[in-house]
């Protein structure tokens, strides 16, 4: 891993160690399917990009579409299927304690990451409860989602340490 400015000069670090804290199979988190609502805290801004643009609103559905997004590219076959949206937003509620912010990746321009170099990103800070309504099936897929939540972050710019979330069942 490269850390520094993005020039020639970044100090190289490699990890000659590591320590399993918590893993599930796919088929373990296939079954987490019985929690309804959950307390989820924004880490880090979380920004998320629909054809190539910022999207302004933060829902379950634009969280759990992200999600099933990674799920696919990794294990297709267990992944729950295409995200419903109008199912999810009539049964999941959410009590939204976000707030905008704008964040800027602080990337050289010379750094080859073109548009992102001298953009500012509208993303989000804060905390969300969503709850859903038992035995509804958009619920059932977004405990899924909500399970993977915790191997992998959620929305864009993630390779820049965005999207960390910490999702934890009510």
């Amino acid at each position: 891993m490269r850390v520094g400015a993005g020039t020639e000069d970044d100090a190289v670090l490699i990890a000659t160690e590591g320590q399993i804290i918590n893993q599930a199979s796919w088929e373990e988190l296939v079954q987490r399917d019985q929690d309804t609502a959950w307390e989820i805290r924004l880490v880090t801004p979380t920004t998320f990009s629909s054809k190539g643009h910022h999207v302004p609103s933060l829902s379950p559905a634009t969280i759990a579409t992200s999600l099933q997004q990674r799920w696919w590219t990794w294990n297709r076959r267990l992944a729950p299927p295409r995200i419903d949206r109008h199912a999810m937003a009539s049964v999941l509620a959410t009590q939204d304690f976000t707030h905008s912010s704008t964040v800027s990746l602080v990337m050289p321009r010379n750094s080859g990451q073109g548009r992102l170099s001298s953009r500012q990103i509208p993303a989000h800070e804060g905390h969300l409860r969503i709850s859903g309504v038992e035995g509804a099936e958009a619920t059932r897929i977004f405990s899924r989602l909500m399970a993977l939540s915790a191997y992998t972050n959620v929305g864009s710019h993630t390779s820049f340490g965005m999207g960390v979330i910490d999702a934890v069942a009510a």
